[in-house]
């Protein structure tokens, strides 16, 4: 079993915001191979008051308020003094080398944590990232702005140049892995109904609301992108890069990287995936782990 803690900004199922955090949330979820210690909240796609209580909605949805833990971080850049960073600190040093973190919002949980225990990132088996654009992201006319490391850029900086092995999955890369009309029917006939229909209820709004923004019907999963990568990392091509985007870049969210003659445990060393390989299986892999999950969330019950 792999122990994972997810820190994200969920927003599932809120009036215009993005779905991918909790579309990642179930994908763990539905996942045998992985234990998932915990979720730790941080502001980005809204306030930090509501991607935490998005996420303790969807705890109690799945009667997981008992068994999986759940800690409130930062609201705000420089926000670090908070119940996320302690636990993050404690539960690395408990665990040494053993967790994979994955973070898919801003990263000032992780700063925090290593203000705490500068061996922090030292004490993790690795860190994977969504964030940051290698070339800005047009749809149409419209350039989207990065969100996850132009929020707090200072603590990007800090953790893409950490002593950790670290994949990054850029906004760039998560263009792959596009949420269409086939997934939008395979949802429809997913063999585990009450799920589904929460699936359904929970991404209808987005689905419509991101095919006006983007152009195309549907929408990018792009937080679903590094949970994936964890499980099936080789659908991604390796592409080991040294980062060296300076602050002043990451309030944009632009990565710079140079070439990378050492390992990735080495500071600013990571593996910088610029495709994937197979998106067919990419998409069966998440439709399974959606499949597997064994709890009828509260209100599904007819769906059955």
């Amino acid at each position: 079993m792999k122990k994972v803690i997810l820190d994200c900004d969920n927003t599932i199922g809120l009036e215009e915001k993005d779905v991918d955090d909790g579309l990642a949330f179930l994908f763990l979820l539905g996942r045998e191979d992985i234990d998932l210690m915990a979720v730790t909240s941080v502001f980005g796609n809204s306030s930090l008051e509501e991607t935490y209580s998005t996420t303790e909605k969807m705890l109690n949805d799945f009667k997981l308020e008992d068994k999986i833990k759940h800690f409130k971080g930062a609201a705000e850049a420089g926000d670090y003094d908070t119940e996320a960073a302690e636990y993050l600190a404690k539960a690395a040093a408990e665990n040494n080398n053993e967790i994979t973190l994955i973070a898919v919002g801003p990263l000032s949980n992780l700063y925090a944590a290593w203000k705490i225990d500068n061996n922090f990132f030292k004490n993790l088996k690795e860190i994977i990232i969504m964030g940051g654009v290698t070339e800005p992201l047009q749809f149409g006319d419209e350039t989207i702005d990065e969100l996850n490391f132009s929020c707090d850029p200072e603590a990007a900086e800090k953790v893409l140049k950490s002593e950790v092995p670290v994949a990054l999955m850029s906004g760039n890369l998560c263009l792959a892995a596009r949420f269409g009309e086939k997934s939008w029917r395979r949802v429809n006939r997913s063999k585990n109904k009450a799920v589904r229909a929460y699936i359904k209820d929970k991404i209808d709004h987005w689905y419509e609301y991101s095919s006006e923004i983007i152009g195309l019907t549907g929408f990018y999963m792009w937080d679903v992108v590094a949970v994936v990568y964890m499980t099936a990392p080789e659908i991604f091509p390796y592409n080991k890069r040294k980062f060296v985007s300076s602050v002043e870049d990451l309030k944009t969210g632009k990565i710079k990287t140079d070439k990378a003659e050492g390992r990735l445990q080495d500071a600013g060393v990571i593996n910088l995936p610029s495709t994937i390989l197979d998106t067919k299986r990419f998409k069966d892999i998440v439709f399974a782990a959606w499949d597997k999950i064994d709890i009828t969330p509260e209100g599904y019950d007819d769906a059955e």
